[in-house]
């Protein structure tokens, strides 16, 4: 059974699949610091926008609402697990973002590639295998434990709250 709050997290986590995929891109074809113009600047906004709605919006919406659902139904070790990954993707995702967003209208240093560098490649790791656990666990759990009811209520939240 598919559920509308699965199918929104689906469609969240592929879009940040997508901008991590370019950010990877970008990370691995420029071994100096590249070139700010016009394309990469709005590239570089658009990566901060959506890092910063997948760590601030979408975790808290998966906190503050759909665990509670778990936790009612005594299932904590999906949530603890997920949890302990948002605290450690959390400020990662935000560094990388003020990064990108400094850099989409000053360009990089050789030191600010360099840390942009460093935090983006682990950022790519680290969110990606967050995704694919989630992707697997998490919204099957959703189709087996979640009620159409709650389903829609979450989705509602979800529309409100995350966009």
């Amino acid at each position: 059974m598919n559920t509308q709050t699965g199918a929104l997290l689906h469609q969240a986590h592929m879009t940040t699949i997508e901008a991590l995929q370019s950010l990877d891109e970008l990370l691995g074809s420029n071994k100096k610091a590249p070139a700010m113009d016009d394309l990469l600047g709005r590239k570089l906004k658009q990566l901060s926008g959506i890092l910063r709605s997948e760590v601030e919006s979408h975790f808290a919406f998966e906190e503050n609402h759909l665990f509670k659902v778990f936790i009612n139904q005594g299932e904590t070790g999906i949530v603890t697990m997920l949890t302990h990954e948002h605290q450690s993707i959390l400020p990662l995702a935000l560094q990388v973002a003020d990064l990108a967003l400094a850099a989409s209208s000053a360009g990089f240093t050789d030191a600010s590639w360099g840390e942009f560098k460093d935090a983006g490649a682990e950022l790519v790791e680290r969110e990606i295998f967050h995704i694919q656990k989630e992707e697997m666990g998490l919204l099957a759990a959703i189709s087996a434990m979640v009620d159409p009811e709650i389903d829609e209520e979450l989705a509602d939240i979800y529309r409100r709250e995350v966009g």
